[in-house]
């Protein structure tokens, strides 16, 4: 175990290099060709007559295509700098009715596709220096091109492709450093997916702009997936294992139908085993470990059925897919058309495909190590108690990173006591502290005075009062899987930087109603003080040793075993310190602080353990 070597990429055509011969040779000859296939086609119109679950998913898309006729169509308009909303929504309209029509034939979609086309097509430009907004709306208008199974007026379509190469591959291939190119994140995987789908889109007519395209696509890919080795434990959380991910998905299913390959891309190490990973983030209570920039909204999401569906499909594996939790998420899900499925088309497809040969259970303990390794530990799904434990590793200068190396968050008993802060709207803080104020992840940069960034807004470790070390990786050294007493135990020493001579902090589950956490510290001369903190929205009460949590007519023993001489506080961060920090209801910290002499004197070690009555 250990901080994993994030190198170059690499790529094995089954066919040899991708030129603009091998893309005369192996590209399907008529369409579609983007994820649906005739054949795909065939078989998605077979399943909505024979499966309750598709049967309802497309019903839900014909809705929302129906309310989409009368609306507006989109406009270019920036929500601060960014156009992504727009390219999102032009995503989930243009899809939405361009399945729908594929599938229904009936005039009044394809025509309204004609129209959401012509008007995101004669925009001025689809914000060509935000690779994000250009390559999403370039997968929206190729849906709409391939979809539509060659059906719109022809000055729509070439139309539709000079915007394709004008305002998407063209700002794709500029020359200069481009940060996602070779990128180890969610754009390496958005930017170069949604540019290679439009390179498939117009590549009957521009076959060598599509073999340039999608060549440098097959070999910067594997950077970012790279990211998921070895266990499949996505370093930015969950919020962007979806959206990284998703696009993967389109990609690969793009790649597929088009020339009946994936290059190998499925195969990269940890990736297949992401669908895994993303269950095991969720509690026995429903809530998502949702570390770093992503929210606690648990798997009952329509996405994460359309998206593990894949998976399903993949690996035979029933746990991945159920079709009555895809009916749960239909029933909740708006049939406005303004929110409706971004996957749509290709969800369909996937879901004709996930139909599993077996189910094999999630385990109750598992780690997932690289670049930001996290443990869990969970009880058993009918066990009233409720336990979840995720704790993470990983270093604050991630993509999307936070000071949180060491941080848990725990439910037991239905409630969730130690939380996380999640994500905070990037628009409203770029607007307040400018881009590079948010996103720049030096050391001093003033994204650290965000109580959603910093460690004083984690439920982890703090030394001197001062921030951990940015690029300190904190590593899994030790996990043991266990159905009853699972421990895990990561290394800090490099988040303590300056500060400590070595840091270990060891999470144990010593039965179905207590949590150990072990932190032995070794001081070194410029250890002063140490704080032991955990975020919580429970009423909090000091007690002997420690505090009584009381949430939703449940408690919770926090106490403090070793040493016995800690200053206990619990100070409120309703309000947070910032006016432009997260607001949470009654969020509060608890605070176990002290002195280097007293942890030298409890031989170097901190014990609390967390108790439910």
């Amino acid at each position: 175990m250990g901080r994993p070597n994030i190198t170059k990429g690499q790529y094995a055509p089954t066919e040899g290099p991708i030129t603009e011969a091998w893309i005369k040779e192996h590209l399907r000859k008529s369409g579609p060709r983007v994820i649906l296939t005739s054949e795909q086609l065939t078989a998605i119109k077979s399943a909505i007559q024979t499966d309750d679950a598709i049967r309802a998913y497309y019903q839900y898309l014909y809705e929302n295509a129906v309310s989409l006729i009368n609306l507006p169509v989109l406009e270019r308009v920036f929500t601060g700098r960014r156009l992504l909303r727009v390219s999102r929504n032009a995503i989930r309209r243009i899809g939405t009715l361009a399945i729908v029509y594929a599938i229904s034939d009936e005039k009044r979609f394809l025509d309204r596709v004609n129209a959401e086309m012509v008007a995101v097509c004669n925009f001025s430009d689809w914000n060509p220096d935000i690779g994000l907004d250009f390559s999403e709306m370039a997968y929206a208008v190729s849906i709409g091109l391939d979809w539509t199974l060659d059906q719109l007026p022809e000055s729509t379509k070439q139309l539709a492709k000079k915007a394709l190469i004008d305002y998407a591959i063209s700002p794709g291939l500029k020359e200069g450093p481009v940060h996602w190119v070779s990128g180890i994140n969610n754009w390496n995987q958005v930017c170069h997916g949604g540019l290679s789908i439009a390179a498939i889109a117009i590549a009957d007519e521009n076959p060598a702009l599509a073999a340039q395209v999608i060549a440098r696509a097959v070999e910067k890919i594997p950077y970012a997936l790279k990211s998921y080795a070895p266990d499949g434990a996505y370093p930015e959380g969950s919020h962007y294992w979806h959206y990284g991910t998703s696009y993967t998905l389109l990609t690969l299913s793009s790649f597929e139908s088009a020339f009946g390959t994936d290059f190998g891309l499925s195969k990269s190490p940890g990736f297949i085993e992401s669908a895994r990973y993303i269950k095991m983030l969720v509690s026995p209570s429903g809530l998502y470990f949702n570390y770093f920039d992503s929210d606690s909204t648990g798997d009952n999401g329509l996405e994460n059925q359309e998206l593990l569906s894949w998976f399903a499909g993949k690996t035979g594996n029933g746990i991945y897919y159920n079709p009555d939790q895809l009916k749960s998420g239909l029933s909740t899900a708006s049939t406005s058309g303004i929110n409706s499925s971004k996957m749509n088309g290709a969800a369909l497809t996937w879901l004709t495909k996930a139909k599993p040969s077996h189910s094999t259970p999630l385990p109750l303990s598992w780690k997932g190590d690289g670049l930001n390794p996290i443990i869990i530990f969970k009880s058993e799904p009918n066990d009233a108690s409720k336990f979840f434990l995720g704790a993470k590793g990983g270093a604050a200068k991630l993509s999307h990173g936070n000071m949180d190396a060491g941080s848990f968050v725990f439910d037991l008993n239905g409630v969730r006591w130690s939380v996380d802060l999640g994500m905070q709207d990037y628009t409203s803080l770029e607007a307040v502290m400018g881009v590079e104020g948010l996103w720049y992840n030096g050391q001093n940069s003033t994204r650290w005075t965000l109580l959603s960034k910093n460690n004083f807004g984690h439920s982890t470790l703090t030394i001197n009062d001062q921030l951990h070390a940015v690029d300190g990786f904190a590593s899994l050294i030790s996990f043991k899987a266990s159905d009853t007493n699972p421990k895990g135990e990561f290394d800090l020493t490099q988040v303590f930087k300056g500060q400590l001579k070595s840091a270990k902090r060891k999470f144990t589950k010593v039965s179905s109603q207590k949590l150990r956490i072990e932190d032995v510290l070794e001081c070194s001369d410029q250890t002063k003080t140490i704080v032991w903190a955990m975020m919580t929205q429970a009423d909090a009460t000091i007690i002997n040793n420690g505090v009584l949590l009381t949430q939703n007519g449940k408690t919770l023993r926090v106490l403090m075993n070793r040493p016995l001489d800690t200053e206990i506080k619990i100070v409120s961060k309703d309000p947070p310190p910032l006016e432009h920090d997260m607001k949470i209801p009654n969020l509060k910290r608890l605070e176990f602080k002290l002195s280097a002499n007293s942890l030298k004197a409890s031989g170097s070690k901190i014990v609390v353990e967390l108790t439910g009555e």
